[in-house]
């Protein structure tokens, strides 16, 4: 059977584990609809970051409230048009403040395990206190979004997919920025870079791609045949 591949975040979360916690976490795991997208967000971050403008920052950065009309116009659902602002608005005040720039850069996904493609970065370069850095974006809240070992994993694979692959990008900064959860207001974003973190392997890092969806592929199929046994009952396959 074919069996749904897992979110990049949720795979970096689940990977590093051990067997028995790994299982454990893909039995609880859950393909649900989350209740909002970041997708609004995420299409916005070129101006929120003045990418266009390039590292000169010749270019006046995009009006806020141009970034708010395109957030409204791609949000589903008033909830999402809320989460959505409150990440850019943090991010936009970050840039603001850190006097961000960049530019793009397209970086093709990253081949591991035995089919699956990963991407855990953004394409784009930003000059970070003059630094050049490749960021990732992880907008979850605390109970999905990337943990210690989430982090390390996810800085292993852009580290083989843009340094190890590109000696031009071996100097190259690499950064997971993830944002705090007030109960109003903007989410401040957090700068987490890969100084002084310990990668794993690529050797490492297939292995434990090539075991979670191994042990993935079993919770499937186990799905499959208890909705089978109970003439699909309610929920189906991946419960409700």
């Amino acid at each position: 059977m074919k069996i749904p591949p897992l979110p990049e975040t949720d795979l970096a979360r689940i990977a590093p584990l051990p067997a028995d916690q790994k299982r454990n976490a893909l039995e609880h795991f859950r393909l649900a609809r989350p209740p909002y997208r970041y997708a609004p967000v995420r299409k916005s971050v070129s101006d929120i970051l003045n990418v266009e403008a390039g590292f000169l920052g010749s270019l006046p950065r995009t009006p806020y409230s141009k970034i708010v009309e395109t957030i409204i116009k791609e949000s589903r659902t008033p909830d999402e048009v809320d989460a959505n602002l409150r990440v850019a608005e943090g991010l936009y005040q970050h840039a603001e403040k850190h006097k961000l720039t960049g530019r793009r850069h397209d970086i093709f996904p990253m081949a591991i395990g035995t089919e699956q493609k990963v991407v855990y970065w953004h394409p784009l370069i930003l000059s970070v206190a003059g630094r050049p850095l490749v960021p990732f974006f992880d907008p979850r809240r605390t109970a999905t979004q990337l943990t210690t070992q989430g982090r390390r994993f996810a800085f292993s694979m852009m580290h083989e997919r843009i340094r190890a692959a590109d000696p031009d990008f071996a100097e190259v900064a690499l950064g997971i920025f993830q944002f705090s959860i007030p109960k109003v207001g903007p989410r401040i974003p957090r700068l987490f870079t890969d100084d002084g973190v310990v990668r794993f392997s690529f050797e490492e890092l297939d292995r434990m791609v090539r075991d979670t969806y191994a042990i993935w592929r079993e919770v499937c199929e186990e799905r499959a045949e208890k909705a089978r046994r109970t003439a699909g009952g309610v929920g189906g396959m991946f419960g409700s």
